[in-house]
């Protein structure tokens, strides 16, 4: 009867023991996930920071296009103004040389 009760209690204390090794592996697992998880979280705070910083250099963008827009502007209509001047400048010339033609054959 003593061998039975040293035999169940042996027995019962080796599943106690492996469930014990089982249930710390477990919960490693479960520390390393949260470690993980923790690492990658991100507060409310933080979220809106990143979330202010981003908008404030897609303002920062969109500010500096807005001036590129306008010095491009400004160098095209100069250009038209400066071709316009060319132009008339050109059919006055063309003018001119029409009439001394025309004063050269009569």
């Amino acid at each position: 009867m003593l061998t039975a009760l040293l035999g169940w209690g042996s027995f019962t204390w080796r599943r106690a023991e492996d469930a014990l090794t089982r249930a710390i592996a477990a919960g490693d697992r479960v520390d390393r996930l949260e470690v993980k998880m923790a690492e990658n979280y991100l507060t409310k705070v933080e979220f809106q920071n990143y979330t202010d910083r981003l908008f404030d250099t897609l303002g920062e963008m969109k500010t500096g296009q807005q001036y590129l827009v306008k010095r491009i502007d400004y160098h095209v209509l100069e250009q038209a103004g400066e071709s316009k001047q060319l132009r008339s400048k050109l059919d006055k010339q063309i003018e001119i040389n029409d009439q001394l033609k025309e004063s050269l054959e009569d």
